[in-house]
């Protein structure tokens, strides 16, 4: 028996941003992790209820994993949605990694067995991370459209076949970031206008000029457009030669409407948890993309998406946004779920990232699924103590 004797959550600095990770204890020596990473700070709130909740585990057998996930379900019964719901995924995916540890196994063999070796990758926040460096001191920021192209060449060197950008323009002396959303420029009606889109037209022309025609460019605007301005937006990327928008809206009618746009994918749900919220996106035929996040639903919650997207003939995309650990885990995802095609990954990044966890092996933008046990790497807690938050937030 894996009986468990603590649960801590510990944070990290990444810039202008910061990460954060679960370790489940045990008695026999074995400490399970997950990540939470999230942003804004999200992730201090969702820390208080994974430690409450964690509490109630001091005794039971991590490697009763399905045990668990009902466990902590019958606790939040009430208020199962949420930062209760991921902060039972954060603790099932914790327990995962500690029975899989104590096999000497990886998470997909402790479930049965990999069905792929590799996997695409498509570079993630392609311009949004570099000004986020910048914004933290630790990289040049975009001042021309011609560094935006320069990324785009560096995206197709590096041997990816996908990148993703987000809502930005040239502004003034620098590329800037138009996230109304978060409280910028547009809040707080959230209203698409033809500055914007005509700005977000010319980064991603410098984008697909700078990476040539082997590279599909994705833009994805998180909940920064909203109602009919999700088609306008549609038609116009599509006009543009962008492959996929991705966008968070709670109206399921206007993503159908922008998905009949053609030309263009639809990808969307990264914010939602439980099978039954896809379900009701799935059913009204609005996506064409589902965004799944293994870190807030869950594996095995992730698993039983995939199986009902799959009834819909869709491939799930994992939503991958932190450390090198939610990779790791977002691999053994892609590792077990058949209808996973491609897998989201942030290449830029503070310059201590690889100390805090074992690096994926990434070769011409593929990924190689480990077969180490757990997740398939080692976290350095001494590491991740040695970058720690200030003020609340990431330094």
């Amino acid at each position: 028996m894996l009986r468990i004797s603590g649960v801590e959550v510990l944070h990290a600095s990444a810039g202008a941003r910061y990460w954060s990770y679960v370790a489940v204890r045990t008695d026999a020596g074995h400490t399970g992790w997950a990540e939470i990473s999230d942003g804004g700070l999200s992730g201090i709130g969702l820390a208080g209820v994974v430690e409450r909740l964690g509490a109630l585990l001091v005794g039971e057998d991590a490697a009763g994993w399905r045990r668990v996930e009902q466990l902590l379900r019958s606790r939040v019964r009430e208020a199962e949605e949420g930062l209760n719901r991921r902060a039972t995924g954060a603790l099932v995916n914790a327990c995962l990694d500690a029975a899989a540890r104590a096999e000497g196994a990886s998470v997909a063999q402790l479930l049965g067995g990999a069905l792929r070796e590799e996997i695409p990758l498509y570079w993630s926040h392609c311009g949004l991370g570099r000004i986020r460096l910048a914004e933290a001191g630790l990289a040049e920021p975009l001042r021309t459209l011609d560094d935006v192209r320069a990324m785009g060449a560096q995206v197709a060197a590096a041997g990816y076949r996908a990148l993703k950008t987000n809502l930005m323009l040239l502004d003034g002396d620098a590329v800037r970031l138009r996230l109304p959303a978060w409280g910028g420029p547009g809040w707080p009606a959230v209203e698409l206008d033809r500055e914007l889109v005509a700005g977000v037209v010319d980064v991603v022309a410098a984008l697909r000029e700078g990476a040539g025609p082997g590279v599909d460019v994705f833009l994805d605007a998180n909940f920064n457009v909203k109602g009919d301005g999700i088609e306008r937006l549609a038609r116009t990327l599509a006009d543009a030669g962008v492959a996929w928008l991705e966008v968070d809206a709670d109206d399921v009618g206007a993503l159908a409407r922008a998905r009949s746009v053609p030309g263009i994918r639809i990808a969307s749900c990264e914010t939602l948890s439980g099978r039954r919220a896809y379900r009701r996106v799935l059913e009204a035929g609005a996506v064409d993309v589902p965004i799944v996040d293994v870190a807030w639903n869950g594996l095995l919650e992730s698993l039983r998406i995939a199986d009902i997207a799959d009834d819909y003939d869709l491939n799930v995309a994992p939503h991958n946004y932190g450390s090198h650990l939610l990779t790791h885990m977002s691999a053994q995802y892609a590792a077990v779920a058949p209808n996973v095609a491609i897998l989201e990954v942030d290449v830029d990044a503070v310059p201590w990232r690889d100390d805090l966890v074992t690096p994926p092996a990434v070769k011409d933008g593929t990924l190689t699924i480990s077969t180490a046990p757990g997740w398939g790497c080692e976290v350095d807690e001494d590491a991740l103590r040695a970058h720690p938050m200030t003020n609340g937030g990431a330094r």
